[in-house]
């Protein structure tokens, strides 16, 4: 197996801790359409889509799955992650297509920020995902603020307030369009001391009145 399919790099927003670590890890998305404050990935700019670090190629990753199957090991299930944006990059989508043909009774998880989610769920359905992980870290635009410097959406770059209203409203909205689309979305929270640990009961019962399969908060320090 590659080792680049378990990166051993945690970040607060997702991370093997948080999805489990029977799953097969597969790191196919190199760049992200978002830059958290205090990010463990972060490029060290302000570059759009900045890239972060190795990842496996879409056809390393079906093969790191192929070999397991080879061995007689099979995972609990897959999950497509960073150290990007899964949705802002192209392979995810080629990973889905190739595994749905492939293993059809594979479960596939997709990692997500949720900047893309609204625009991308019905891609996702089509490709056969039926659970994904969602990170929401904020229930206000004050909190959100203090915790996005920007993103990148649809060729624009949004900062400040600006960036931290259309993060709320795509990662909500994003939320309710995969659960009517019948997916199983698990909210997973960083908690962070004095950040945003304040909001992290609100997120809960937000994401379980829209119909999150779970919510799971992680305490981090500031």
């Amino acid at each position: 197996m590659n080792d680049r399919s378990r990166s051993g790099t945690a970040a607060p927003c997702f991370s093997q801790q948080a999805v489990g670590q029977s799953m097969l890890w597969l790191s196919v998305a190199p760049a992200c359409n978002m830059q958290c404050i205090g990010c463990a990935r972060r490029s060290g700019t302000l570059s759009d889509l900045a890239g972060h670090g190795a990842t496996l190629s879409a056809d390393e990753a079906v093969e790191t799955v192929t070999a397991a199957a080879g061995r007689g090991a099979w995972p609990a299930g897959v999950v497509l992650w960073g150290p990007g944006e899964p949705l802002a990059n192209a392979p995810t989508f080629l990973v889905l297509k190739k595994l749905s043909w492939l293993y059809p009774d594979l479960a596939v998880t997709v990692g997500t920020n949720g900047l893309l989610l609204p625009d991308r769920i019905e891609e996702l359905v089509r490709s056969g995902v039926r659970n994904i992980a969602l990170s929401v870290n904020a229930a206000s635009v004050v909190t959100a603020e203090r915790l996005y410097e920007w993103a990148l959406y649809r060729g624009r770059k949004y900062t400040g307030e600006d960036a931290a209203r259309l993060v709320l409203q795509q990662q909500w909205n994003g939320l309710e369009n995969a659960v009517e689309a019948g997916v199983s979305v698990t909210v997973h929270t960083a908690g962070i001391s004095g950040v945003n640990d304040h909001e992290t009961a609100e997120i809960k019962r937000r994401a379980e009145d829209v119909g999150a399969a779970g919510v799971v908060v992680h305490p981090f320090a500031a």
